[in-house]
């Protein structure tokens, strides 16, 4: 990790007071000669120690990528799955042959090592710009292939299991205090597009937090105060998980829950503020 110029700039005078020959170099003034060059230099292997850093933190991501049988490895490989097109086994590897046509389905991946399960779990979704927040699950006879395609390039010994569901479903509840002056609808409206949209920024496999979709709400100009009272999210039919700091998808993405009376507009009430 890259040192402060003040930590190195300290080093080379500790350096120099170090030698006998140089204890000449004595001068109280800030901008005494060897001060500057000090300077000059610390400056110099700063810039430099943070060039390595970022050298270092760019290979590393490179080879975690790259390296067969890393989690990351498995992710990238599945993002390359094409639909109804076969394996070629050769001196160069597993691949499809040049010129396959088959779709390239799955849009989003994760992967995470379970050590004491001793599994690797994956995560996968296709991207449907009609389903709600762009993605969907694959059908079964998708995953009937992707399982195959998967079987075919996994390192001997190495279990897995792959996943793809549907959705997981948020519903909120609370008070939503609002400007007076504002047309309603107009508020309920930006306010459900905000909470999607914090939603939608989430990446793959993230994390919903309670603090940053009370931020996306807040956010909305006319919006004064809220009270959220209940934050609950579910995958499936499987019953609500009630959170009040952070939730993990299931899935690894999540929509406004769509049960009747589940979404967003249904559960929090608006309040106007300031009225007489």
């Amino acid at each position: 990790m890259a040192r402060s110029i003040p930590e190195i700039s300290q080093s080379i005078r500790a350096a120099l007071a170090a030698q006998p020959v140089l204890a000449g170099l004595n001068s109280p003034s800030a901008t005494a000669i060897y001060k500057l060059l000090a300077d000059v230099f610390a400056t110099a292997a700063w810039a430099i120690e943070n060039l390595f850093d970022r050298l270092t933190a760019s290979v590393d991501a490179k080879l975690a990528q790259a390296r067969p049988g890393t989690p990351k490895w498995y992710a990238n490989q599945l993002k390359k799955f094409q639909l109804g097109d076969l394996l070629r086994d050769d001196e160069t590897g597993i691949h499809y042959a040049p010129g396959s046509t088959g779709q390239r389905l799955i849009s989003q991946a994760t992967a995470k090592e379970n050590e004491l399960a001793g599994k690797l779990y994956l995560k996968v979704a296709a991207t449907d710009a009609a389903a709600p927040g762009g993605l969907r699950s694959l059908t079964e006879a998708e995953m009937v292939q992707a399982r195959a395609y998967l079987k075919a390039i996994q390192f001997p010994g190495m279990r897995i299991e792959m996943s793809s569901l549907g959705a997981d479903l948020l519903r909120v509840e609370g008070v939503i205090y609002y400007d007076a002056l504002l047309d309603l609808p107009t508020l309920k409206a930006a306010v459900r597009a905000a909470m999607r949209g914090y939603l939608a920024t989430l990446d793959f496999d993230g994390q919903v937090y309670v603090a940053r979709l009370e931020d996306a709400i807040q956010a909305v100009p006319g919006v004064t105060d809220l009270a959220l009272t209940r934050v609950a999210a579910r995958s499936g039919q499987l019953a609500a998980t009630v959170f009040t700091r952070v939730y993990e998808t299931a899935a690894g993405y999540i929509t406004e829950d769509t049960a009747p009376g589940a979404g967003f507009l249904d559960t929090l009430t608006f309040i106007p503020n300031g009225t007489v």
